[in-house]
């Protein structure tokens, strides 16, 4: 069924629909605040729009590259500060190493390669080694069982040696050291005075196949390792002049007899010599007397003066206390004037006789541990280089590379070339278990500040990386954002003449809504007076 309207409602109508159509746009620009939402807008000025929006993204995806490359430049600059850092401390650690030198001590150094799993070689049943104290206290490890035969080897090592004289607290410790012969991983026995001031001897009573393990040994008052200064069998010999009497290791000066001194000591016997404290004292005997009780008083006196007797039966005084041995004068056995006898001095009628201390050896236990430390701290840096964390998954100090793309074009990528950073291309060559002598630890740090200045110089270069980056990255935003604004004011609306509008178009909807009611009133009115 149609619907008759007269030409007033019919022009209200259409008023509505035009203000209505209006007002939605007018209230379509308020709410996005554009004017142009579309090519059919204007064609013109959306193209523009759409054009600097599409290039701020580009823009704003070439930033997020860039700044992937500057994260990971970032990281790397860090992980160099750590190296930069460990490179410090391990400078310190070779100059603190070079300050503390190597302190003396006593001690029986060999040779030959040994560890402590290395077996005993060619040793018999009940075979011993003895080791005796200055002070008096004796150390004996005896062998149970044993394979015997030249070369073989039995069930006894020489770190279980070790473990049962360094338990045994005599002053004597046997250890297992690295670093001689040029060669840092090498490890020998070391038998040394743990006070580095108190004499220690391989006693005579020790077996020959046992000590001649311990190849190179050489004492200041001994000589090279002679085998007939030890036991052949399981027996110890008695008194002869080709007794074995082992090696003694110390620092302080001795004094040997000319000539074997003979069991039986005459009656009228002396020996006047200087103690250790500088005081002259004189053992002597009234009646005959054999050579063991007179070594076993002399040594009773306290004076700091051991007597002792050594291969080829000669009789040695010898200073413990790191002074020179003097021996005044003799009588009797020891009469420094006879012609025969077994003086001290080497010219009849000239008795006193000076011997000079002895150098001791050192000990480079400080150093090494400070050694330790550095090649633990060569493995840190290791760890740093290796775990560096990278956002790209380039890691720069591996020698990997990365690109990075500057402009929204792809055009002349900057190439950011990695370095293979690690201990060899550091130059770290020399091994902290070297530091047994000033030149192996000069060497560790001239190493060390080479590093470290070729660290400076990869920072620097991924500095000047950064920095570049970094400029254009914020070139980069100020433009996108440039952009992004201009291709929005292109389409803009007006917002305040928009809502101007809307008021406006609201008055004119009131007003065309109340002329629509008159006419519908009157057209009604109307018709109930034809009705």
């Amino acid at each position: 069924m149609s619907v008759v309207f007269n030409a007033a409602t019919a022009a209200n109508v259409s008023i509505l629909r035009t203000t209505n159509e209006l007002f939605q746009t007018s209230q379509k620009r308020v709410a996005t605040g554009k004017s142009i939402f579309g090519a059919a807008d204007n064609a013109t000025r959306y193209t523009m729009s759409q054009t600097m929006l599409m290039r701020s993204k580009n823009i704003d995806a070439v930033n997020n590259n860039i700044s992937t490359a500057l994260k990971t430049l970032e990281s790397t600059d860090v992980a160099l500060k750590q190296v930069s850092n460990l490179l410090q401390q391990m400078n310190d650690m070779a100059s603190q190493a070079l300050a503390a030198g190597s302190t003396p001590t006593i001690s029986a150094v060999t040779t030959n390669t040994m560890t402590a799993a290395t077996f005993v070689n060619g040793a018999m049943t009940n075979a011993r080694l003895s080791i005796t104290s200055d002070t008096g206290e004796n150390f004996t490890f005896n062998i149970a069982t044993a394979t015997t035969g030249a070369g073989s080897s039995n069930n006894a090592t020489w770190g279980q040696i070790a473990n049962a004289l360094n338990a045994a607290n005599i002053g004597v410790e046997m250890i297992f050291e690295t670093g001689f012969n040029s060669s840092p991983t090498a490890s020998r026995v070391v038998l040394r005075s743990i006070d580095g001031k108190t004499g220690f001897s391989i006693d005579g009573s020790s077996t020959q196949a046992l000590v001649d393990d311990l190849v190179g040994i050489n004492s200041a008052y001994d000589g090279a390792y002679n085998s007939s200064r030890f036991a052949s069998g399981a027996t110890v010999p008695t008194y002869s002049a080709s007794q074995p009497q082992g090696m003694r290791f110390g620092t302080g000066g001795a004094v040997t007899t000319a000539s074997s001194v003979p069991n039986a000591i005459t009656a009228n016997s002396s020996i006047s010599f200087v103690g250790a404290d500088g005081v002259a004292r004189t053992w002597n005997s009234t009646t005959a007397t054999t050579v063991d009780a007179m070594i076993g008083q002399i040594n009773a006196m306290n004076a700091g003066v051991k007597a002792e007797l050594v291969t080829g039966g000669f009789l040695r005084l010898r200073n413990l206390t790191g002074t020179q041995m003097t021996v005044l004068n003799g009588t009797g056995t020891f009469d420094a004037a006879a012609a025969g006898g077994s003086r001290f001095n080497a010219v009849q009628g000239q008795p006193v006789v000076t011997g000079a201390a002895v150098l001791g050896s050192t000990n480079n236990d400080e150093r090494l541990r400070l050694g330790q430390q550095f090649e633990a701290y060569k493995t840190e840096i290791t760890n740093v280089v290796q775990r560096n964390v990278v956002q790209s998954g380039r890691n720069l100090l591996q020698g990997q590379s990365t690109s990075v793309i500057l402009n929204e074009f792809s055009g002349n990528p900057i190439n950011i070339a990695g370095q293979n950073v690690s201990i060899a291309t550091l130059g770290l060559a020399t091994l902290g278990s070297a530091w047994a002598t000033n030149l192996n630890i000069e060497t560790s740090l001239t190493e060390v500040q080479s590093a470290q200045a070729r660290v400076l110089s990869y920072s620097g270069q991924f500095g000047t990386y950064s920095s570049f980056i970094k400029e254009r990255y914020d070139i980069n935003r100020e433009f996108s954002t440039n952009m992004k604004t201009l291709g929005d004011d292109l389409v803009a609306a007006d917002v305040a003449d928009e809502s101007a509008k809307l008021t406006a178009l609201q008055t004119q909807q009131q007003f065309a809504v109340q002329a629509f009611s008159a006419g519908s009133a009157n057209a009604q009115s109307l018709l109930r007076l034809l009705g």
